[in-house]
């Protein structure tokens, strides 16, 4: 049983103290401390153990969803010496809410505090609670505060920026109680302007001070000041908060997260989104030029489409991705939490079973697919890929054989499953069995996108080496396997366009027929150009500043990967699409000649 005395702080907040060591609030059940969160505002928990980065985010997921933002779900609230926002600098933080300029403003607020400043140096974060505000208004300024609207606008900075506009006076979205939705202006690095929709320059001035006062009144604002592994979890909704100035920038470590609201009742809405999230549909859009790609080279016309095994071939297709990804969510479920916490929030909302038989029904509807083909078409090869994708796509993820954890095996695994043998099996949706030249074209296409996704893998070169796996990063080093990249992506792309050219040939398209290459070799000399600047960028550097370089430009793989595959899939339609305007011209040629014969 968990040990604590509970002491309530003024004017409102409750703190939670351990009175015997080695507890964390674990031992304290959720469904306590999301009531004490709704009673008092604010918990303030101290003499408990600090969760280590892992243990902090997959705790978080007990009490709501973990926001996700480009850092990943934990904020690391600390000066930096480059910093862009006045959030890591020791300056003051004027009062806001969280979620402002994203569209998802979190219900809670956890931080727990690594490191605090001494008490004379100040730094405290600052709370105000507006639902007491709006009980201390006379009734003119509620009047006044229900008709305001504001509107924010800042740059785009960091992980947030835009223009925003909220009514002033706003219900909570978990109690209905009523709440004040304010921002103070900043003039600080990224400042952000507040103004008052119709009013005029003094009635905003005066109904921003007006709004000031009341907020910084002692009987609704509760200062924080922190000790070394202090706990804290706020409500975003009713309270703004803010920060004191600070001395001795070195000496204040706080990590946070933000925690969205869940649903009362998880329903099949939700069970669909989670669903979803697990299935990476975002990558969908790189994934169709898989698909697409070997069916444009096997395909001799158009009579395909009108064929149902293209259709179910391609299902199928999709559902092997699934289960890959429905696997590498499961088992990266701890791991994820801190950096992809959408995909570990997922699991968890789902369950584990829920997840475990999520997989199984895609392997048998994947079984069905595979031998309903093999009957239909005659062609034997989609059985064994089907197994082969299975078994990759199981042991990339798990022991034995664990994959992303063998070094370059990594990148073997990965061509294998996601490129090579997909494309493989579409084309042999088409044809009784692919041509060697679109397999040669599939391998180097798939080295291309391999390449590509080196990079980003290295961006969790950190955290992976941390967490013990042996990826393909790790096991080259990060400045060599950027180099490694660098040759793939530049070798593989030289042999893609060399495959498709071969393939004119052979087809003897005509020569305007080869502009269609054209875009595919800008994107392979647009990626070569990247990775030289990456390389050159992080030559000098040591590794945490190289891995710093490397997750800024982690933004190019999507573009990188998208601009491959689609310039790709323009090549393989020049292809295409001459065999059927040659296929479409050839009766017409036919005719032509007998009727001169006839005439003659």
């Amino acid at each position: 049983m968990p040990a604590y005395s509970l002491e309530p702080q003024v004017p409102f907040g409750l703190l939670v103290r351990a009175t015997t060591a080695g507890q964390t609030i674990a031992n304290i059940a959720a469904d306590q401390i999301m009531e004490w969160v709704q009673a008092h505002r604010i918990l303030i928990f101290r003499g408990f153990n600090l969760f280590d980065k892992t243990q902090f985010a997959l705790y978080a997921q007990q009490l709501g969803e973990p926001l996700q933002w480009p850092f990943g779900a934990i904020n690391e609230l600390k000066v930096k010496p480059d910093a862009k926002n006045y959030l890591y600098t020791p300056s003051a933080v004027p009062l806001h809410w969280d979620g402002a300029f994203i569209g998802r403003i979190p219900y809670l607020i956890f931080f727990q505090c690594v490191k605090a400043p001494r008490p004379e140096d100040r730094g405290g974060t600052t709370f105000a609670d507006t639902s007491r505000v709006l009980a201390r208004a006379t009734a003119a300024q509620r009047s006044r505060w229900q008709q305001a609207t504001l509107r924010y606008r800042t740059e785009k900075i960091v992980h947030y920026g835009g223009t925003l506009t909220q009514r002033l006076v706003q219900a909570h979205p978990v109690t209905g109680e009523a709440t004040l939705r304010f921002a103070e202006p900043v003039h600080d690095l990224n400042p952000v302007s507040v103004e008052v929709l119709d009013a005029t320059p003094t009635e905003q001035a005066d109904l921003i001070g007006e709004l000031q006062a009341a907020l910084y009144a002692p009987e609704v604002f509760y200062i924080h000041t922190w000790a070394d592994n202090d706990i804290v979890l706020a409500d975003n909704h009713v309270l703004l908060h803010g920060r004191d100035a600070f001395l001795n920038p070195n000496e204040r470590h706080i990590q946070r997260i933000n925690l969205l609201a869940r649903p009362a009742h998880r329903g099949l809405a939700q069970f669909l989104k989670n669903s979803k999230t697990l299935r990476r549909t975002e990558f969908l859009i790189a994934e169709i030029p898989i698909f697409l790609i070997p069916v444009l080279l096997s395909a001799e016309d158009f009579r395909f489409l009108k064929k149902p095994e293209l259709y179910v071939g391609l299902a199928g297709i999709y559902l092997l991705f699934n289960f890959g990804d429905l696997v590498n969510a499961y088992a990266d479920r701890r791991v994820d939490a801190v950096y992809k916490s959408h995909l570990s929030n997922a699991v968890f909302e789902l369950g584990e079973g829920g997840v475990r038989w999520q997989m199984r029904a895609s392997v048998a509807s994947t079984v069905l697919v595979s031998v309903w083909l093999t009957q239909r078409t005659g062609r034997w090869q989609f059985v064994p890929l089907t197994v082969i994708g299975w078994a990759l796509g199981f042991q990339y993820s798990w022991r034995p054989l664990h994959f992303k954890s063998r070094g370059v095996w990594q990148l073997a695994a990965q061509w294998a499953v996601i490129f090579f043998g997909p494309m493989a099996y579409t084309s042999s949706l088409v044809t009784h069995f692919p041509q060697p030249a679109v397999l040669t074209l599939a391998a180097a296409y798939g080295l291309l996108q391999v390449g590509v996704l080196m990079l980003n893998n290295a961006e969790d070169y950190p955290e992976d080496r941390a967490a013990g796996l042996h990826t393909a990063i790790v096991a080259l080093g990060l400045h060599h396997s950027m180099r490694v990249a660098q040759a793939i992506t530049g070798g593989a792309g030289l042999l893609a366009l060399g495959s498709f050219t071969y393939l004119f040939k052979v087809e003897k398209l005509p020569k305007v027929a080869y502009l269609g290459l054209l875009p595919l070799a800008g994107a392979v000399a647009y990626i070569a150009q990247g990775y030289k600047t990456i390389n050159q960028k992080i030559a000098a550097k040591d590794e945490t500043a190289a891995a710093a370089v490397l997750k800024e430009n982690g933004m190019l793989v999507p573009q990188w990967l998208k601009a491959t595959a689609y310039t790709s899939l323009v090549a393989a339609s020049v292809l295409f699409a001459t065999r059927i305007l040659r296929s479409s011209n050839q009766p017409s040629q036919t005719t032509g000649r007998k009727t001169r014969r006839s005439a003659v």
